[in-house]
Parts: C-alpha cells; sequence; structure tokens
C-alpha cells in the first residue's frame, strides 16, 4: 500500500494495522526479557511474581522491565509510524502494560489526548507482544470518532465511574497476533475487553507527534474527582492517617507505614465499623505492592481497579465512620465527600 493511501485510511478511520512490522523472533526475546525483568522485580519487592503481576499491570519508561527495548525496535517502530503520518515522528513516550490470568479487567473507553492537555502527542503505535484473539481482551477502537469533540477525561477510577454502553456498541474488536501494530489518534475512543481465556496479552505502548502537528480543539482540563485517578493516592493516605488517628490515637509518617500499620490493626483488633477484613487485608496488600512498584519501577494498575476496590470495602465505610464520629465530637473529622 502506497504512503497516500496508509495516510488517507488512517486520516479518515482515525485508526490502521500494520502486519508484521517487528519480527516474532524479536518479540520472543522480548517477551523472554520482560518475564526476567518482572521476576527480578518481584524479588526486589520480596513478594511472589503472582502477587507481583496481581497488583502491577503497567510500567512506564524509564523502567527495570522496559530495559530491555533496543534501540533499533524503537527505530523500526518509528520507521512504520512515518509511514501512517508521512512526516518524521518524535517518540513522546512509551510503556508496557498487561493482561493476565491475575489482571484481566477491561479498560473503559476514552480518549488518550484528554489526559495529557499540557503536553498531547498524535497517537500511539500499540504492537502486540502476543497474539491477542478474541477472548484475550483486544484493543477496541470506534471508527472515525477522532473527528468529534474532544471529551474531558474520563476518570474509570473514580468508584461513581459507569461505563457508557453507548460507546461498547459502537466499538470494533481488533484481534492481532504479535508483531502486529495498531496505529490510533490520540482522539479516537477506544478500551479493551476483559480477558476471558487468562493467557499473557502483553503489548508495548508508544506515543509519538510530529514537529508541526498541533490539536485541532482545545483539550478540555482536567478535574479531579474526590477520588480518582488523580486524587486515589492522596485521599487513600488521608484517610488511612485520619482513621488511624481518631480511632487508634496513631500517628504514622509515609503512605507505606500507614499500610503495615493498618495491617497489623486488623491483625490484632476488631473495627469499629463493619467490613470484609480478609478482603480488606488482600486489598491493602496489592495497594502496598502498587505502591513500591510504582516508586521502584515506575509501575501501575492500567485498569483502575486496586483503588477503587478500596474505596469500595475499607475507605468508603471508614469515611463514614469517621463522619460519625465528627458530628459526636468537637475534635474535626477532615474526610469530606465534596
Amino acid at each position: 500500500m502506497s504512503l497516500f493511501l496508509t495516510n488517507k485510511e488512517f486520516k479518515e478511520n482515525g485508526f490502521m494495522v500494520i502486519k508484521n512490522v517487528i519480527p516474532l523472533f524479536i518479540i520472543q526475546q522480548l517477551r523472554e526479557d520482560i518475564s526476567k525483568n518482572i521476576k527480578k522485580c518481584s524479588e526486589q519487592l520480596k513478594v511472589s511474581e503472582e502477587d507481583y503481576l496481581s497488583s502491577v499491570s503497567r510500567w512506564v519508561s524509564p523502567s527495570l522491565v522496559t530495559s530491555s527495548l533496543t534501540s533499533s525496535l524503537l527505530d523500526d517502530l518509528s520507521e512504520a509510524t512515518q509511514e501512517i503520518v508521512g512526516a518524521s515522528p518524535i517518540l513522546s513516550k512509551f510503556n508496557i502494560i498487561c493482561k493476565n490470568a491475575y489482571c484481566k479487567e477491561a479498560i473503559p473507553f476514552h480518549q488518550d489526548i484528554s489526559y495529557s492537555p499540557q503536553a498531547p502527542y498524535q497517537l500511539s503505535a500499540w504492537l502486540a507482544l502476543h497474539d491477542t484473539p478474541k477472548e484475550s481482551g483486544p484493543l477496541e477502537v470506534i471508527s472515525k470518532s477522532h473527528l468529534g469533540a474532544i471529551s474531558p477525561a474520563v476518570d474509570f477510577w473514580s468508584p461513581e465511574f459507569v461505563p457508557d454502553p453507548i460507546l461498547k456498541k459502537q466499538a470494533k474488536q481488533i484481534p492481532i497476533d504479535a508483531g502486529d501494530v495498531i496505529f490510533f489518534d490520540s482522539r479516537l475512543w477506544h478500551g479493551s475487553g476483559k480477558n476471558k481465556n487468562l493467557s499473557p496479552r502483553y503489548a508495548l505502548v508508544t506515543r509519538w507527534v510530529t514537529k508541526k502537528w498541533k490539536p485541532n480543539q482545545v483539550i478540555p482540563s482536567i478535574e479531579p474527582k474526590f477520588f480518582g485517578i488523580w486524587t486515589s493516592g492522596k485521599m487513600s493516605q488521608k484517610i488511612l492517617a485520619q482513621g488511624l488517628q481518631y480511632i487508634y490515637n496513631k500517628k504514622e509518617n509515609s503512605y507505606l507505614e500507614l499500610v503495615e500499620a493498618w495491617e497489623k490493626v486488623l491483625e490484632d483488633n476488631i473495627l469499629p465499623f463493619s467490613v470484609d477484613e480478609v478482603e480488606v487485608m488482600r486489598a491493602l496488600k496489592k495497594i502496598k505492592i502498587l505502591h513500591l512498584a510504582f516508586m521502584q519501577h515506575n509501575g501501575g494498575d492500567a485498569t483502575g481497579t486496586l483503588y477503587k476496590n478500596l474505596w469500595s470495602i475499607f475507605l468508603s465505610p471508614m469515611t463514614k465512620y469517621l463522619q460519625q464520629i465528627q458530628k459526636k465530637s468537637k475534635n474535626k473529622v477532615l474526610v469530606q465527600n465534596d
């Protein structure tokens, strides 16, 4: 296919698939290296690989997990990207994301451009590191949706978030093979389904921009919710600290110390509000691993389920309890759901 036709198809639909961009032997070596590096990461945190992969599903470069990526592989992706946009692309960011038996949830539909209003990028190149059949939760796109408005960032970490069923009906699954690349405009609505076959489904996602490109619309400012993508870490720390202080008269300085203090409380005490303590312990363990992985490996939660789960089973009941204390006490409890 000619450069003109490739560029035309991408502009019209907002996405395009190019087969066999990266040879399979390179993909296989990269998978082996990533697996070894994830094992090293789990060993550094002194947790099992299963626990690590139950908590971490994204690694943004620079990271130990992304360290095996060679300049030649990125050059190949750059050349393929240039075929799409017809100009020399600049690498803006790259990361590895995964779904597997431990992290299998869907990623709701969103537009990438909405999350980076200060430094927007033009398109993404989604390189499959494993075969991604329909059952594995492949990328899903809404064709031509990049031609519409740029919407505010979708905060699917928020407990209040409800997926839009209309978007799902409009979407098209894109099953591809290892080594294939899906290119898509940063304004395109996309997401991915649940990994139903539980097999590993890793992808290298690179972000690209060209010098002369600019968004054709104003990108809405990010408006953080009370608890969500931009606030869940700080709000969790705040609520855990207030609960520890007002219920048990204890103080801890760091986030990690707070989580460990609550693990000790749950082992030794009966809480004054009702929760499933076993599930809370599991959730706190995952949050602790996620926090350490973020600090040491630039790791994250691609699906946004860990903090949302912690909120629903522990932080929300504790917030309500603390607010009851506030009504009965002259000492003001700072947790507010405004």
